[in-house]
C-alpha cells in the first residue's frame, strides 16, 4: 500500500481521536501532521507493519503523550501540603511519590522518583545515581511498569479528555497495606 492509500483511509479517524484528547484545533492538526510524517518515514524505511490502523493509533497515542510531556507545567510539590485537597493531581503525585519510595525496589524507586516526582532530566539522574544514560532510562521505564502494575492491582484511575487524572477509586477486591491507607488519609484522599 502507498502512503496516500493508507493516510486517506485513516486520517479522519485519527483526527477525531486526537480532538477527543486535545481541545485546541491547531495543536490537534499539528499532532496529526507529526503522525503522518512518522508514517511516511516508516514507509520510506520499508519497515514492515502488519496492521496500519493499530500502528497509527499507537503512534498517535504516543505523540499525544509526548505533547503533554513536553508542555507539562512543572510545579514544586511539598510533601507537607497544608492546603486542603484542592489540587487532585498534587495529591496523586504525593501518593505516587509515597508508593514509589515505599513499595518499589530501591533500584527502580530512586530513578523513578527523581524523574517523575522531582522532574529531573534523565542525564542529571544518571549523574546522581552514577549510571549510564541507557541504564537510567531502563530503570525509569521498568520502575514505571512496576508502579503501573502495583497501582493497577488496587486502584481504578479515570482520565479526562486531556489525559490528566480526573478521579480514582479503590477496587473492591483490594486490600491495601495499612501504611498506604494511612498515607491516603494523610493527604485527604477520599476513596
Amino acid at each position: 500500500m502507498t502512503f496516500n492509500e493508507i493516510w486517506n483511509k485513516h486520517q479522519g479517524h485519527l483526527l477525531n481521536f486526537i480532538k477527543n484528547n486535545i481541545d485546541e484545533a491547531l495543536i490537534a492538526e499539528d499532532i496529526l501532521q507529526e503522525v503522518s510524517i512518522k508514517l511516511l518515514d516508516n514507509i520510506n524505511r520499508k519497515t514492515e507493519i502488519e496492521n496500519y490502523k493499530n500502528w497509527l493509533f499507537q503512534v498517535t497515542r504516543n505523540t499525544i503523550a509526548d505533547y503533554y510531556r513536553k508542555n507539562k507545567k512543572h510545579s514544586e510539590l511539598s510533601l507537607n501540603q497544608s492546603e486542603s485537597n484542592t489540587n487532585s493531581s498534587a495529591c496523586v503525585c504525593d501518593l505516587s511519590g509515597f508508593v514509589i519510595k515505599t513499595y518499589l525496589p530501591k533500584k527502580y524507586s530512586q530513578a523513578l522518583y527523581l524523574s517523575d516526582i522531582q522532574q529531573k532530566p534523565q542525564q542529571e539522574i544518571a549523574e546522581i545515581l552514577d549510571l549510564s544514560l541507557t541504564a537510567t532510562k531502563s530503570r525509569i521505564q521498568r520502575g514505571r511498569k512496576k508502579l503501573k502494575e502495583l497501582i493497577g492491582e488496587c486502584i481504578d484511575i479515570f482520565y479526562n479528555k486531556k489525559g490528566q487524572v480526573s478521579d480514582f477509586q479503590l477496587k473492591d477486591n483490594c486490600e491495601l497495606p495499612q501504611e498506604l491507607k494511612a498515607e491516603m488519609e494523610r493527604i485527604n484522599l477520599t476513596l
